[in-house]
Parts: C-alpha cells; sequence; structure tokens
C-alpha cells in the first residue's frame, strides 16, 4: 500500500512538473513572439485630410528631410499589428535631428499613456541612428527608418536593429531590452476593465447581479447570448448583522413600451466599444405607468446562496447593424422603483378583493434598489476568406 501512494505521490509530482514546464515554455514562445514584432515597422499611412511627409534615418546616412502626419496606421508598428492611431513628428539636417512617432491602439475612456517605449515624447537624432530623449537616454535606437506620405497615403518601413539582438539573444535567455515581462503582462484597458468590473459587481442590499456570454468570439452572423443570474447573498457578512434571509425578486423582465413593443424592462443592458468606449447599444428607458402595472406580477423568492437566472437572446451584429467587428464590453443593471414595493399575488384578484383582504394578504413585499453587473467582454470577428483570413 506504501508503495501504491509513492506512485501516486511521484506521478503527482511529474504531472505538475508537466503542467509548469508547458506553462513556461508558453511564455517562453510567447515573449520570443513579441520581440518579433519588434525587429519591423511595415505598413500604411492613412489620413483623413492631406498631409505631407518624406523622412528616413539610416545609421548609413543620417537624419533627413521633414515628416508631419496625423491619422490610421494600418500593418506592424511599434511591436504592434493591426490598425491603430499614428503621428508623426520629424525633422532631420544630415547631422542633426528629431523625431516624435507614436504607435498608439485605440484606447479605452480615460486611458492616456501611450503603448511602446519611448513613443509620445520628441527625441533628439544624431549621426548613426542614434536618440536620446529629454533625459539623454538612449530609446528604440538604432534603427534605420523610412517614412513617406504623400496626400491620404503612405508607406512606412523601418528596421530596429537593437530588437534584432534583443531578438536572437533571447533564444538563450538573455533578455536585452528587459521586456519580456510582456509576454504575461496585462494590457491596460484589460487591469482598468477588471478593477471597474470588480467594483460594480459588489453585491447591494443582499443581492448580486453576474452576467456571462456563451462564448468569447461571435461571428457577424451569431446571435450575442447572455445569461443573467440574480444570486442571493445575504447572511454573508453575519458579524455585521447580516443574517441569511429570502429574497422576494419583481421579475418581469420585458415590459410593454409607450409604442407598443416589447422591451427590457428591470434589466438594462448596455454595449460599448472596448478601446474607445464608443456606446453600441442602450436599452430602451422608459417606465411603466402605476396604472397599468397590474398586468406585471411576475416574482420569485430565491434563499441565501440561490440564484435565478435568465438568457437573453440578442440579434447578430449583421443583422441589426448594432456591432462593428473587434472587442466589445456589456454591462447590466437590475432596478426596482421604490414607487412599487408590493407586486400582487394573483393577478385574477380585483381591487375590491384586494382592499378587503389588505396588503399583507393580497400583496408580496419585493426586493427595491439598484445592482450592476460585473463586465463581460466578447469579440465580434469578421468573415474569414477560405477560412484563413
Amino acid at each position: 500500500m506504501s508503495r501504491l501512494f509513492g506512485a501516486r505521490r511521484w506521478a503527482a509530482v511529474l504531472a505538475l512538473g508537466g503542467l509548469s514546464a508547458c506553462a513556461t515554455g508558453c511564455t517562453y514562445f510567447h515573449a520570443r513572439g513579441l520581440d518579433a514584432l519588434d525587429m519591423f515597422d511595415v505598413g500604411i499611412t492613412v489620413s483623413s485630410k492631406p498631409q505631407f511627409g518624406i523622412y528616413a534615418n539610416c545609421p548609413f546616412t543620417a537624419p533627413g528631410g521633414f515628416s508631419k502626419v496625423d491619422g490610421k496606421y494600418i500593418g506592424l508598428g511599434g511591436g504592434k499589428f493591426g490598425v491603430m492611431e499614428h503621428h508623426q513628428d520629424a525633422a532631420g539636417l544630415l547631422v542633426i535631428g528629431r523625431e516624435k512617432v507614436d504607435w498608439t491602439k485605440d484606447k479605452a475612456a480615460g486611458a492616456s499613456e501611450s503603448e511602446g517605449e519611448g513613443e509620445g515624447e520628441m527625441m533628439t537624432v544624431g549621426p548613426f541612428g542614434l536618440a536620446a530623449d529629454s533625459k539623454g537616454n538612449a530609446v528604440y535606437k538604432p534603427q534605420c527608418a523610412h517614412y513617406l506620405h504623400l496626400g491620404f497615403v503612405g508607406l512606412t518601413a523601418n528596421l530596429n536593429y537593437k530588437e534584432w539582438a534583443d531578438f536572437f539573444a533571447g533564444w538563450l535567455g538573455i533578455d536585452i531590452r528587459k521586456d519580456d515581462g510582456r509576454a504575461t503582462a496585462k494590457r491596460p484597458q484589460e487591469e482598468r476593465l477588471e478593477s471597474l468590473s470588480a467594483q460594480l459587481a459588489r453585491p447591494r442590499g443582499g443581492l448580486q447581479l453576474l452576467i456571462r456570454t456563451d462564448k468569447e468570439a461571435y461571428k457577424l452572423d451569431d446571435p450575442i447570448v447572455l445569461d443573467v443570474q440574480l444570486i442571493n447573498l445575504t447572511g454573508r457578512r453575519r458579524m455585521r448583522g447580516d443574517k441569511p434571509r429570502d429574497l422576494t425578486l419583481y421579475f418581469e423582465p420585458f415590459a410593454r413600451t409607450p409604442e407598443g413593443g416589447s422591451a427590457e424592462w428591470l434589466f438594462k443592458f448596455y454595449v460599448y466599444d472596448v478601446f474607445n468606449s464608443q456606446p453600441r447599444y442602450r436599452s430602451p428607458q422608459f417606465e411603466v405607468p402605476p396604472g397599468k402595472r397590474d398586468a406585471y406580477y411576475h416574482h420569485v423568492t430565491i434563499p441565501p446562496r440561490s440564484f435565478v437566472g435568465r438568457r437573453f437572446i440578442f440579434p447578430s451584429a449583421r443583422e441589426r447593424g448594432w456591432l462593428e467587428p473587434g472587442l466589445h464590453f456589456i454591462v447590466v443593471s437590475y432596478e426596482v422603483s421604490d414607487d412599487y414595493p408590493y407586486v400582487i399575488l394573483r393577478p385574477e384578484m380585483t381591487a375590491h378583493q384586494a382592499k378587503e383582504l389588505g396588503t399583507d394578504l393580497a400583496y408580496t413585499r419585493v426586493w427595491t434598489g439598484r445592482v450592476y453587473s460585473n463586465i463581460a467582454t466578447f469579440r465580434v470577428e469578421r468573415s474569414k476568406i477560405l477560412g484563413i483570413f
């Protein structure tokens, strides 16, 4: 028997070792991939108005030319690949010059920092492509830079020599640029969303609202599916006098709008673009007049540590045209106004009967207040050509 337990223990150790090696290996190769992206800047610049730029800064020549461009960049630049905001402000006269180049992803609201080293700051450049920031520190150089922009469209083609050395040395475990931590670091907008999500989803009045999408990515023709749960968390702070108790919830997800259509009522949905925080959808804002609430009577009682849920299905991005390809986030609120804390027990009960029985017998007390959900992110993907692009 002792041998059996010994064998199991060693098997567990080997399994954990294998998982550790896999995690380390994945991080290692991820870091090599990020280093590879730093080696080149190759892409197209696009501006909404005519602009001009002809500038080069190559170690075998010297900084020369002029470029002043503000627009979008499509391609590989600043260690990132995709479509991003791009700004060029450079001028050179052989032995001296200045450069300010931003490779900035579209950012969430409130973000002010640029991604990438040395970006957003004017640099002084000299012979052999060497550059220094305002503190005299060498940044993002040496490189062989070429910027050409005429009118609305331009080209960029750079070779970043220091990143080449970092890439090849990285295979030997040498991190020249001290940037391998990017492989496990979270992007600023991800950290902000996680922090905001935790704040929003805190229980209120013993009730917590949690949401999740049924998958992480949707095609343009896929319906957007969201699962919503209301959880009874009473009793979690017993030392503060919070006793476990049943919660009766008014549960009418849909109601008739003044125009006669059906729309979300007690639940309100808000969808935004992650990188620029542009609103993509907001539930109709309306109230049901007190005289018409007798048609809405559904309620449910949930004990402590239990929940009630519902699945909401929204049209596909293509059907409604409400979502563009990219990363989005959704947040939900559940609100029951204090002006109707009671719901009638049986809809067939007449007003006279309800009056005869009294409030305690004819109606039930429901939870009132407002609670917000966590933030759920999802991606809408473009249709691929031949399943590849």
